[in-house]
């Protein structure tokens, strides 16, 4: 095996290494993510499921693949600050920096009846993970959420799927319904009709994911080492931005299109995903250790949770100010939480 490989099998890496290693893993989670999309809406094409299934439930979370890959690769190789950092800081740069972008190009109005619903949802599912991380029992005495929590989330992600597409099936018309339809049908799938290539494609996304998940994570380490700062830094801030990278893609696409439901749907619904079945699975695979300073996180991603909180209420535009506002106060936020971890 080449000298490198072994490195990245066991670390940690050279600078130069380090960042080829992330920059090349953060490339193979959103290639990955995406064959992953195509060969699932091929396959669920041919099965003859609905339109509207594929875009509640597949495209969206196909968004959500790169934390998840990343997390569960970072758990499996013990570092738990990394994927804590990963999932808190990609739900706070969802809202400050995906919406704040997508406010800049066009004023964000919810008319989608699913939003407005599943927008207190979220709130709820953000305070329920605050709470089990502080309730007992625990990682080895200190606060986190062990397995008993992962199970409770990961449930909890079903439960959510569920009701959002009954809410879409529902009512046909809703704008988020037509949107996520619009969205699933304009997916290209140049092997829809062979079956072969689409399970190669899903195959291969699955292989894609876990392997730019593992040498992300290694370039991740690396480099906090040879800095000398906090995991949790590393997670809040490169890796969180890296891996939201599809839901900016999305997102904008979505905004310059008009279909500012889809856009705002993408970042609430990812955020349910991030929370209830990213760090689901990944406290099922490695129990989630509170890291230190790890309540400012935490509190700072419910703040920018509720402020979402006035779109459920009302049908009032997030203009260019609002998204001015979000993009600095994400900066702050993340500035002023990196200086207090290094």
């Amino acid at each position: 095996m080449p000298s490198f490989l072994k490195t990245l099998a066991n670390g940690p890496l050279d600078v130069p290494w380090s960042i080829l290693a992330l920059l090349g893993g953060f490339a193979l989670l959103l290639i990955g993510g995406h064959w992953l999309v195509q060969g699932s809406v091929a396959l669920a094409r041919r099965r003859g499921i609905s339109m509207l299934v594929i875009g509640l439930t597949i495209v969206a979370f196909g968004t959500s693949a790169p934390e998840l890959a990343m997390n569960v690769v970072a758990a499996a190789s013990g570092q738990t600050a990394l994927a804590f950092g990963n999932v808190v800081g990609s739900n706070i740069a969802n809202i400050g920096l995906v919406i704040g972008l997508c406010a800049l190009m066009t004023p964000l109005v919810v008319s989608s009846r699913i939003i407005r619903l599943e927008l207190p949802w979220l709130i709820v599912i953000t305070a329920l993970f605050l709470a089990l991380v502080w309730l007992p029992p625990g990682v080895a005495g200190h606060m986190g959420t062990d397995r008993i929590d992962g199970i409770v989330l990961v449930l909890a992600s079903i439960g959510i799927s569920m009701q959002w597409y009954w809410l879409g099936r529902r009512d046909l018309r809703d704008g988020l319904s037509t949107e996520s339809v619009l969205e699933s049908e304009a997916q290209t799938v140049p092997f829809g009709d062979k079956p072969l290539l689409s399970w190669m494609a899903l195959i291969g996304g699955l292989v894609l994911l876990i392997a730019g998940g593992k040498a992300a994570e290694q370039g991740a380490v690396s480099i906090a080492t040879h800095l000398q700062i906090n995991e949790v830094v590393i997670g809040l801030t490169i890796v969180a931005v890296a891996t939201t990278l599809p839901e900016i893609i999305t997102c904008v696409i979505a905004s310059r299109r008009g279909h500012a439901d889809l856009a705002i749907g993408t970042v609430v619904g990812s955020n349910l995903f991030n929370i209830a079945l990213v760090m689901g699975i990944t406290s099922l695979v490695k129990p989630i250790e509170l890291p230190e300073d790890g309540w400012i996180t935490l509190l700072a991603m419910l703040l920018f949770t509720v402020l979402l909180w006035p779109i459920a209420r009302t049908k009032r535009a997030i203009g260019r100010i609002e998204g001015v506002a979000l993009l600095l106060l994400y900066i702050a936020v993340i500035s002023w939480m990196v200086m207090r971890q290094m």
